[in-house]
């Protein structure tokens, strides 16, 4: 997330879900991600209890198992504070469908959950309730959030998320951006969805 520049310092969080134990890795809490190793991960249980790790998990731990209990069909989340799509959440206008390639992976506009201070539990169900079924939210004031089956696609999808917002929001102060139409968004949404899901091909001697 640091050398993509869609966090900075210490901001943002990651998590991932191994599926087999149901056991949760996420990142420390105010651990500058210059500096992070593997051995400063924590790994909480499904209801955030530490079970192995050195330090406080994240602050948005609550978030992060709330999420990953709710969907079952995702075992990433990843909090970012990139510049573009956090201008969604300032401007509190929801990021329209302008490229197929976003629009394969986020499937729609992009909802943004009013401001509320982050860290609550409250917070946390704000936010689960908010993103839905969709892959990605905006915090309002805040940032963005996106969730992923695996780590390599969750990242695909908060670059996405930030490439899509910089061009619509580029794109307005040029002119009127046209957006896809939403059956075209559906489509390819269900294309991608298909494709994450599908098992590899077996090979045979």
């Amino acid at each position: 997330m640091y050398t993509s520049r869609l966090v900075r310092a210490t901001q943002g969080n990651l998590s991932a879900r191994d599926v087999a134990s149901g056991l949760i890795c996420i990142t420390p809490s105010g651990t500058d991600y210059e500096t992070l190793s593997a051995e400063d991960i924590v790994v909480v249980d499904e209801t955030g209890q530490v079970v192995e790790g050195r330090w406080q998990p994240s602050i948005e731990t609550p978030l992060h198992t709330l999420i990953l209990q709710q969907r079952r069909d995702i075992h990433c989340v990843m909090h970012t504070h990139s510049p573009y799509a956090t201008i969604s959440g300032v401007l509190y206008e929801p990021i329209a469908m302008v490229l197929a390639e976003s629009a394969l992976c986020l499937g729609g506009e992009v909802p943004i959950a009013p401001y509320q201070r982050s860290g609550s539990r409250e917070f946390a169900e704000l936010v689960a309730k908010t993103l839905g079924h969709h892959m990605a939210v905006i915090w309002g004031n805040h940032g963005a959030m996106v969730v992923g089956p695996d780590l390599p696609r969750t990242f695909s999808i908060a670059h996405a998320l930030e490439d899509s917002a910089q061009i619509y929001f580029l794109a307005r102060l040029l002119g009127t951006p046209h957006l896809l139409p939403p059956e075209e968004v559906e489509q390819l949404h269900r294309f991608w969805l298909a494709e994450y899901r599908q098992k590899p091909i077996e090979q045979h001697a």
